[in-house]
């Protein structure tokens, strides 16, 4: 689910633009894709969705260094030249200090700071970083209700994009299935989550991705717009019985759009 990286459903999208039949399901479908890549194109990231990440940056004597992407979730490691920097239990001892997230989207890019270290000088290419980072729920707090034995995750900063992961209270992993679960397995599809029913009553954590609320309607947006632009194709104007004429726009991005979008933007070069 996390590969596709689309940025609306179906149903969203058709919503927005106002289609009722499903005569038109594949163009918008092919639409949602478009334009969730031009998306991610556009504010230079592979994804939103957790994801894993290596960092590789010149060293130029700097004390800390901003990652490419957020929120980072963890970091797996540091490596300045050959040698692996852990993290630091608390200052001042030595190691790798990560900046806390920002709790709610589009957040801010993180910092990896030194203590009792410093980065390589004039050595290309000599930092490391390999990290965790993506719009994440991490262990929403569910249990298991009776038949159908299903949750549907709550959501609160925009819609379930992918999944990410379901323990028990105590820690033990279910394992992901793509069909009826058994004891110990789950299944899910657009953020409702089927269980067992030797798993009712269970406490679970649940995990998952999700779609900034705002990137989400930055996407329907730009799928309505194409989706009507087949109706005018080429037209820049048009007039209505000589009383009136409609102007429309040409430009690649709404300017609404392209504002939604400015604060998800990384500017770290790869």
């Amino acid at each position: 689910m996390a590969a596709s990286n689309q940025l609306t459903t179906l149903a969203n999208a058709k919503g927005w633009a106002g289609v009722t039949t499903t005569n038109d399901d594949a163009l918008i479908t092919r639409l949602i894709g478009s334009a969730s890549r031009f998306i991610l194109s556009y504010i230079e990231r592979p994804s939103l969705f957790k994801n894993s990440y290596a960092d590789v940056f010149d060293g130029v004597g700097q004390r800390s260094q901003m990652l490419r992407n957020w929120p980072v979730i963890s970091v797996q490691s540091l490596v300045l030249g050959n040698q692996l920097i852990p993290a630091s239990p608390g200052y001042p001892q030595c190691g790798y200090v990560l900046d806390a997230p920002s709790s709610f989207p589009p957040g801010s890019p993180q910092r990896i700071s030194l203590y009792g270290h410093r980065f390589p000088v004039n050595a290309p290419a000599s930092v490391s970083v390999v990290y965790t980072a993506g719009f994440v729920i991490q262990g929403e707090a569910w249990t298991v209700p009776a038949a159908p034995y299903q949750v549907t995750v709550n959501a609160p900063n925009g819609p379930w994009g992918a999944d990410a992961g379901v323990t028990y209270a105590a820690g033990t992993a279910l394992a992901l299935v793509s069909g009826s679960p058994a004891m110990g397995q789950y299944s899910v599809a657009a953020g409702v989550y089927t269980f067992n029913s030797g798993d009712a009553n269970a406490s679970v954590l649940i995990s998952y991705s999700y779609i900034p609320a705002d990137i989400e309607d930055a996407c329907i947006n730009m799928v309505g717009e194409r989706y009507n632009y087949k109706g005018r194709i080429g037209y820049v104007s048009k007039s209505l019985g000589g009383q009136e004429s409609v102007t429309f726009s040409v430009k690649n991005m709404p300017d609404y759009v392209k504002s939604v979008l400015q604060p998800y933007k990384s500017y770290i070069p790869v």
